[in-house]
């Protein structure tokens, strides 16, 4: 008797269990029952504005910040959760220049606040990063919800922008001066500013020896700001955030790989490339060994960028953003959003003359599926109404 009963139990507790399973998933939230927000702001870089959906490049330039951009990630929360929207996303911000709009001690490396301006066509002055502080903040006092996606442009825009500081210094004879960016894409093209740039950096260098202990000093600090100065910049960010409003509630995104599809030949991604010359195998001349022909075909795996880039952004920036989830249980979410579709999927240069509001060059960004799919994310980890 007393077996039967326990296995009675152990049904009925079976039972119990598959329900409570069933109940948490059909009760997870989802753009049909989220639970609904006052206001909310949306807070992060170009992956956040939308940027090269459709509505945002009808403004015609690379840069547009604090609109609402149809079909972008935000904008479907904002519908979902019934909320009023803010957007303080800026294309082109870093970790450090998100941390300097919040934090009055702290002061942004001298290549990124140098370049800034540069690399938005002067829209990002210092000026304007100052006057910016007190809108920022503002906002995010009246928010109810704020979603956080900042990160990404470290991975890059930091060598970039000491290259073109130490470029700063160089000097050519002969040559033109070098100009601000966008006169020098006007001008000489990508590739053409690309070189350009490349030959003042180098002259940057070798004309100026009295500067290299500071280059030096520069790219060891370009290295710590990937490997160190990210993580203490997002711990300052959102704690800065919940000092301005202590009852808000965070989503993080996590980060998609920028250069999950940048490859090392166009249009191939990872399958058989034939290495043939005037349709012939290509052959070598080798000192003492004769000619060489090498092999017909290779086989191209995943991109050595593309490794090195996610394992990355797995042990140095994914763990800060999820254990404030602890921190703050209840009023800070992480929601893995690095499966979202990019626009650009063949051969990218990642270099910012390169960046296309289209799939013509560096674009990195959410199509329109992987901006709906960014929301569903987000939504399935807050609470339902």
């Amino acid at each position: 008797m007393k077996k039967k009963i326990s296995r009675l139990l152990a049904v009925v507790l079976a039972c119990v269990l598959m329900v409570s399973t069933v109940a948490v998933t059909a009760f997870a939230a989802n753009r049909n029952n989220v639970k609904q927000y006052g206001t909310y702001v949306c807070l992060g870089d170009s992956v956040a504005s939308g940027f090269g959906l459709p509505d945002y490049n009808k403004y015609g330039k690379k840069v547009v910040y604090k609109q609402r951009i149809k079909g972008s990630y935000a904008d479907h929360i904002a519908r979902d959760t019934g909320a009023k929207f803010y957007s303080l996303a800026y294309p082109g911000f870093t970790s450090g220049s998100l941390r300097y709009e919040l934090s009055d001690n702290y002061k942004m490396k001298w290549w990124e606040l140098d370049q800034l301006a540069n690399f938005s066509g002067g829209a990002y002055t210092k000026k304007w990063l100052d006057n910016e502080k007190a809108h920022i903040r503002s906002t995010i006092r009246k928010a109810d919800l704020i979603t956080i996606d900042i990160g990404v442009n470290d991975s890059w825009y930091g060598t970039i922008a000491l290259i073109y500081a130490i470029a700063k210094y160089g000097k050519i004879t002969g040559s033109a001066p070098r100009k601000a960016l966008d006169a020098e894409l006007a001008e000489y093209g990508s590739w053409g500013t690309v070189v350009r740039n490349a030959m003042y950096y180098l002259a940057g260098f070798a004309e100026n020896p009295d500067k290299w202990a500071k280059f030096w000093a520069a790219w060891g600090e370009n290295l710590a700001t990937y490997f160190v100065q990210y993580q203490q910049n997002y711990n300052a960010i959102i704690e800065q955030i919940y000092k301005l409003n202590p009852d808000v509630t965070i989503v993080a995104l996590s980060s998609a790989n920028s250069f999950k599809y940048l490859n090392l030949t166009p249009g191939v991604a990872s399958e058989n490339y034939k290495i043939q010359f005037m349709d012939q195998p290509v052959e070598v001349d080798l000192p003492y060994v004769g000619k060489v022909a090498l092999p017909d075909t290779i086989h191209l795996g995943v991109n050595p960028v593309s490794l090195t880039t996610q394992s990355l952004y797995d042990f140095f920036y994914e763990p800060v953003r999820k254990i404030w989830q602890t921190k703050k249980p209840g009023q800070y979410y992480y929601a893995d959003v690095s499966a979202y579709e990019l626009i650009k999927r063949d051969m990218a240069v990642p270099m910012y003359e390169f960046m296309s509001l289209d799939d013509s060059g560096f674009n990195p960004h959410p199509t329109l599926k992987g901006s709906r799919y960014i929301a569903d994310c987000v939504e399935k980890v807050l609470p339902t109404r």
